[in-house]
């Protein structure tokens, strides 16, 4: 297996997030007891679309 190296530096989870989101994908929900949820760092994405702009 080899691997590519697309960062010249180690990413944050921030920058991961926003290169993932500038491609087109959205996070998906998880089902739970109390209804779908994003969960771990993706829900950032999902905050922020819901927050007022400034």
């Amino acid at each position: 297996m080899t691997a590519v190296a697309v960062w010249d530096h180690k990413p944050t989870a921030a920058e991961m997030l926003e290169a993932r989101l500038a491609r087109g994908w959205t996070p998906t929900p998880t089902a739970t007891r109390e209804g779908p949820v994003v969960l771990g760092y993706a829900a950032c994405a999902i905050s922020r679309a819901n927050s007022p702009a400034t």
